[in-house]
């Protein structure tokens, strides 16, 4: 799906412009360091979206304009859940991802496996998978900690929001890209794909993407890597 910058900040600009300052320039601040139109842009048109971690409901919002028919946005926090509820057609639930019950075509999840206690993202990870149809897309949005620089600003910009209350969750679990693909394979996604979104940005950030097979002989599939 694609959408241009301009047309995403006002989309932004409407969905939040009656929320408190602080929201608003969260939000905005989240869409310009964040690569946003790339990752909303893999997801296919009329398809039925779970955004995981969903935050404010940037990713979601941005989905829905581009032309998703719906999306559900799963987020834990209660300052950011329930006053989001009724953002633009988006339908907000105040939870984790384990009160999901439904499938979707796509699962969304934009920086939010950092706060995840690293044992637990097999578990996570085969969620994940059972949310989706066969087929069904995984959009997995983090940082690359191979990036020393990048990577330690980030580290630290985290704690910091972590220590003001900005996010819940007190873990840090970053791990290298060939660690995660690992992890999805064998939770059972197949044609992993990397593809590096951080330049010109100053984190490392970088999309993996993976689909649940469609069927039984799909079961088995690698991993490549897309840079610029």
């Amino acid at each position: 799906m694609a959408l241009r910058f301009l047309d995403a900040l006002a989309v932004l600009h409407r969905a939040f412009r009656a929320r408190p300052l602080s929201v608003r320039a969260h939000a905005i601040g989240r869409f310009l360091t964040c690569p946003f139109l790339p990752v909303v842009g893999v997801i296919p048109r009329g398809a039925r979206v779970l955004d995981i971690g969903a935050g404010h409901g940037v990713l979601a919002r941005l989905a829905l304009a581009a032309g998703a028919v719906s999306v559900v946005a799963v987020e834990p926090d209660l300052r950011k859940a329930l006053p989001s509820y009724r953002l633009g057609g988006v339908r907000f639930v105040a939870a984790t991802d384990e009160a999901i019950g439904r499938s979707f075509d796509v699962v969304t999840v934009t920086d939010v496996l950092y706060k995840l206690p690293r044992d637990s993202w097999p578990a996570f990870f085969r969620r994940t998978l059972a949310r989706l149809e066969p087929d069904g897309l995984l959009v997995l949005k983090e940082m690359d900690p191979a990036h020393r620089i990048k990577g330690a600003w980030n580290r630290w910009q985290e704690r910091l929001a972590s220590a003001s209350g900005l996010t819940i969750g007190d873990a840090f679990s970053y791990a290298p890209v060939d660690e995660l693909v690992d992890e999805l394979r064998d939770a059972g996604f197949v044609g992993v794909e990397i593809r590096d979104l951080g330049a010109g940005y100053p984190h490392a950030h970088v999309l993996l993407l993976g689909r649940r097979p469609g069927s039984e002989a799909e079961a088995r599939g690698g991993a490549t890597r897309d840079e610029p």
